[in-house]
């Protein structure tokens, strides 16, 4: 009869050693990560520039020791108590560095600051072999950041500096260049900036000067058409006696004081009716006829023939002239002897509606020659109408 099989001896050796193995192998994995080549305290930045600059300056370094894959450590975890000295030698310099299990200490020192570059002595001391190497170069502000991480790369090498590394102290070559060619640069952009301006504004006052001139024809060309319609208005105005027709007829009274007579003053009063003619030849002149009665001063009537000019200076139917009358001055009370009767007068018409005309003679100056003469002044008005 067969004995059954003897259980597996799941603690062997063999079985034990393989799970350990197992174990570690996935710890390991489970918790690698990718380190930082080297750990390096970064003091605090010094010299001769503001707190703002030296701290901005500090900030760079700092940037740069971790762009070339570093653990940069500041200043506050690098000392529990702070301290005014910088250090200098390389025991000093281990001293910190042995202090936060680090391999590099970085001192940036400034000097001659300003807007577009400063000078850095950057002192590195490397722990395991105390060492110090330093090197003092000028950062142009346009390349900051690689002329540091140049730098820095030469300095934190456990072989030190070599012959390559010392080449990078003094001017930045490079960045001057670029420099010159960032100024060479904003030039040209400045010099372009200025022509497109310049070429913009020649543009804008050409515009202008266009506007201008079309303001200036247009209102040449407005002013030329007022005066065209001016002209053509004036030369088309009414002329008196011609649009309404030939003939006309008027109706008036009058008031004239005697100025002088060999008898007692007084005034005369007439009662008017009036007709005349007009040539179409002679624009304005008018031959007159005309009756009064006379009252007041003297009971009688008077018949005189005569004539008037009346030019027209304006568009509007107003119409300026004179008038001459000469005529027969018959008394019906009193001394009947026929008067020989003489009338000047300054004349104005005017044409409101249609055919219709008012009229004043102002002043009229009338001399009879009765009784020795009697001289007489004063103003008549009248309404008509031509046809």
């Amino acid at each position: 009869m067969r004995s059954p099989p003897s259980p597996v001896n799941l603690r062997s050796p063999k079985s034990l050693s393989l799970r350990h193995v197992l174990t570690a192998a996935f710890l390991v994995a489970a918790t690698a990560s990718p380190a930082l080549a080297d750990r390096v305290v970064v003091l605090r930045a010094t010299g001769d520039a503001d707190t703002m600059q030296l701290d901005a300056i500090e900030d760079a370094v700092i940037e740069s020791i971790r762009g070339l894959s570093h653990e940069p450590i500041g200043e506050a975890r690098a000392y529990e108590a702070q301290t005014n000295v910088v250090p200098q030698t390389a025991n000093e310099l281990r001293a910190v560095a042995e202090l936060q299990n680090a391999t590099y200490v970085v001192v940036p020192i400034i000097r001659n600051a300003g807007p577009l570059n400063y000078w850095i002595t950057l002192r590195v001391g490397y722990a395991p072999a105390t060492r110090v190497d330093e090197l003092d170069a000028e950062v142009r502000r346009v390349r900051q950041g690689p002329r540091l991480a140049e730098l820095l790369q030469a300095l934190l090498r456990p072989e030190g500096l070599s012959e390559d590394g010392l080449a990078l102290a003094g001017e930045d070559a490079v960045g001057r260049r670029e420099e010159a060619d960032t100024s060479a640069a904003d030039a040209e952009r400045e010099r372009l900036e200025a022509e497109e301006r310049a070429r913009r504004e020649a543009e804008e006052a050409a515009a202008r000067e266009a506007e201008e001139r079309a303001r200036r024809e247009a209102e040449e060309a407005s002013a030329e058409e007022r005066a065209r319609l001016e002209r053509e208005a004036y030369e088309g105005r009414d002329r008196y006696g011609v649009a309404d027709g030939l003939w006309m007829v008027q109706a008036g009274v009058g008031v004239r004081p005697i100025l002088r007579s060999p008898g007692e003053g007084g005034v005369l009063g007439t009662l008017e009716l009036r007709g005349g003619r007009g040539f179409e030849g002679v624009p304005g002149l008018e031959l007159r006829a005309g009756v009064e009665l006379v009252f007041g001063a003297s009971s009688s009537f008077a018949v005189h023939l005569g004539g008037v000019y009346l030019f027209s200076p304006f568009t509007t139917p107003i119409h300026l002239g004179a008038s001459v009358e000469a005529g027969l001055f018959q008394a019906i009370s009193g001394n009947r002897v026929p008067s020989f009767s003489g009338r000047v007068s300054a004349v104005v018409a005017w044409n409101p509606t249609g055919s219709l005309y008012v009229e004043a003679s102002l002043p009229e100056l009338q001399y009879l020659t009765a009784n020795d003469g009697v001289l007489v002044m004063g103003a008549s008005v009248r309404l008509g109408t031509r046809f």
